[in-house]
């Protein structure tokens, strides 16, 4: 405890270099944990909702808005397709698995989403309350969007026109909460569901009949599993010549944006390696520069009785103090940031990340302190072996 009062107070003693390593520290750590929160939250949205998706149909547009739009909600649609265009493919030999939705409407800055049955096991959805919808004008929710919304089985809530909250009026064609289910951790706990009768009722006269009018029908999108990899060389080829919509492959879009936000990455991790590198520099530096002028003070604390490891842990306590600063500050930086990415994602896109303190903070202070001990070595070591009998004689 007394080496590390003595390390503390020479710290005081020159605040400037001591700030300018800490600073670098901090700023290099900071970075990391914001990548490393990039990697853990988003990343694994992606992935995890990709999930079961070998290949989209839409309107014709952007290949990668289709994909955007389709799996992770956070785009616009390109349009409508017909329906009838979609159905023909459940036939087709590739087709292992079809899922039509329908959007348009949101509830509060949530989207509401018109489906069929298959949405259950392609999210893995599981009810704790009440049942699936069955009929038109039903919904189901996650037991997020229940806790978040207040919004208990059955309960009716009335959508509005497009898909951010502070849209147009109401619809006036209320649906009925008749389950919740419980969280997948995906897209689908953000999302309100319901048949896609409902979707076509609220957006036509109420009680229209479409039961005649198929050929008319229309939906947004339609998300599609292949039965084989084959299918990836012949059946987008096939609806991009033979049909009004458009085929995108998921996999291939959302790694066009990885390899561009992977660049852009590396670099981020290129500038944090090397302030972590000039902290080391400043620190070693700094605590040299401190020996050189307390060389004759370290040498009175020998000749009153200190042993030579004391003045080894000292400034082996000033290094450590210098870099667990930079590492907490870099924390707290680090934790600031999440927040207000998290806190963009939810309003803007209702996306929920995880930014409370975790193992990744634990590693950044553990690298800090082994950054602060490995930099102190060489002027501890110098301090070590320095003779008390010469210095006092050159003094």
């Amino acid at each position: 405890m007394k080496n590390i009062l003595l390390a503390l107070n020479n710290l005081r003693d020159t605040p400037a270099r001591s700030l300018i390593s800490i600073l670098l520290m901090a700023f290099g750590l900071g970075m990391i944990g914001v990548m490393r929160f990039f990697s853990k939250n988003v990343e694994a949205q992606f992935t995890s909702n990709l999930r079961g998706v070998d290949m989209i149909v839409g309107a014709k547009g952007s290949p990668l808005q289709l994909v955007l739009c389709g799996i992770y909600h956070i785009d616009a649609p390109t349009g409508n397709i017909p329906l009838r265009e979609v159905e023909s493919l459940r036939t087709n030999q590739w087709v292992k698995e079809l899922i039509p939705l329908s959007l348009g409407d949101n509830y509060m800055g949530y989207r509401i989403v018109g489906t069929d049955s298959s949405i259950y096991s392609h999210y893995g959805i599981e009810m704790v309350k009440g049942r699936p919808f069955r009929k038109p004008m039903q919904a189901i929710i996650s037991e997020r969007l229940a806790r978040e919304l207040g919004i208990s089985v059955g309960q009716k809530i009335e959508g509005t026109h497009g898909l951010t909250a502070g849209g147009e009026e109401s619809h006036h064609h209320p649906y009925k909460i008749t389950g919740i289910f419980k969280n997948t951790g995906t897209v689908a706990d953000q999302l309100i569901f319901t048949s896609l009768e409902s979707v076509w009722e609220v957006h036509h006269d109420h009680g229209h009949d479409h039961s005649n009018e198929h050929e008319d029908l229309e939906i947004t999108l339609a998300l599609i599993k292949f039965t084989g990899p084959m299918a990836n060389f012949t059946l987008p080829r096939l609806v991009n010549q033979n049909s009004s919509m458009q085929a995108a492959l998921p996999s291939i879009e959302i790694n066009r944006v990885f390899n561009l936000l992977g660049i852009g990455m590396e670099v981020i991790r290129w500038i944090a390696i090397v302030l972590i590198v000039l902290s080391v520099a400043g620190i070693v530096f700094a605590l040299f520069q401190s020996l050189s002028g307390r060389m004759h003070e370290l040498s009175l604390l020998r000749a009153l009785g200190y042993r030579p490891f004391g003045i080894f842990s000292i400034v082996l306590s000033e290094g450590l103090l210098i870099s667990l600063l930079g590492g907490i500050i870099g924390v707290l930086l680090s934790k600031s940031a999440q927040y207000f990415l998290a806190s963009f994602a939810a309003g803007t896109f209702k996306y929920r990340f995880d930014y409370e303190f975790g193992v990744d903070d634990i590693a950044l202070l553990l690298v800090s302190a082994a950054t602060g001990i490995i930099a102190s070595l060489f002027p501890a070591i110098r301090a070590y072996s320095k003779s008390v009998v010469v210095t006092i004689q050159k003094a």
